[in-house]
């Protein structure tokens, strides 16, 4: 296997001299991935599932930090599915898998109420909302032409296991949206940390939600 094809480069981890695939041409990740995954609190013997999972970075920090029993990346598209399968070889990492595939559905391939986590880190913005300028590889990772948060929402809950948790990234504009779509699909919100941008009212959510929790939920600000 090629680790490394035209455009692309190794990208530290910061953590035991692990690195993680990235193409310059392509959507690379940012901080909010980076938080997201330190977000996380897995268990040794938690089964995780990284929904859009592009080129792996949210399930690895899980791994990093808490060597979990298994995580499940599913990515749509095959440049960046490839490059995860790729970090994966390169660092040598252990039982992680990558899916290549849609994610509607995926359960009915992976396995349907089994999970302990669910991470995902979205497309923000809604389709006909915003102007596409970017190639479409790079509008897909940021825009939802593929796939709704709903979609996403849908797929956690079928996914987790009762009493598991679905960690979600978005804009803090979309949080009461969020929250009616967790509990539609019986994800209890139970801590949200919002990062503000200087007041602008378009800093970042992370929210943390159970399968079937009970209601009441801690808010943090700027702890990410």
């Amino acid at each position: 296997m090629d680790i490394l094809k035209e455009n692309e480069r190794l990208d530290d981890l910061m953590c035991n001299d692990y690195h993680i695939i990235q193409d310059k041409t392509e959507y690379c990740f940012t901080s909010d991935a980076t938080k997201l995954g330190n977000f996380v609190n897995a268990k040794k013997n938690d089964m995780i599932v990284d929904l859009c999972s592009g080129s792996g970075i949210v399930g690895i920090i899980v791994y990093l930090n808490h060597n979990p029993k298994s995580i499940t990346f599913v990515e749509l598209q095959k440049h960046l599915a490839d490059m995860c399968e790729r970090t994966i070889a390169l660092n040598n990492f252990k039982n992680m898998k990558v899916i290549n595939s849609k994610l509607q559905g995926i359960n009915k391939e992976i396995g349907c109420g089994v999970y302990d986590i669910v991470v995902c880190n979205p497309p923000y913005k809604k389709e006909k909302t915003s102007i596409l300028n970017e190639k479409e590889s790079i509008a897909i990772c940021k825009h939802q032409l593929t796939v709704t948060i709903e979609e996403i929402v849908k797929e956690a809950s079928l996914l987790l296991k009762y009493g598991g948790s679905f960690y979600l990234v978005n804009k803090e504009a979309e949080l009461v949206d969020l929250v009616c779509l967790c509990r539609k699909y019986n994800l209890e919100p139970k801590e949200i940390v919002v990062n503000t941008n200087n007041n602008k009212g378009n800093g970042t959510i992370f929210i943390k939600a159970t399968k079937g929790g009970k209601s009441g939920v801690k808010i943090k600000f700027n702890a990410l």
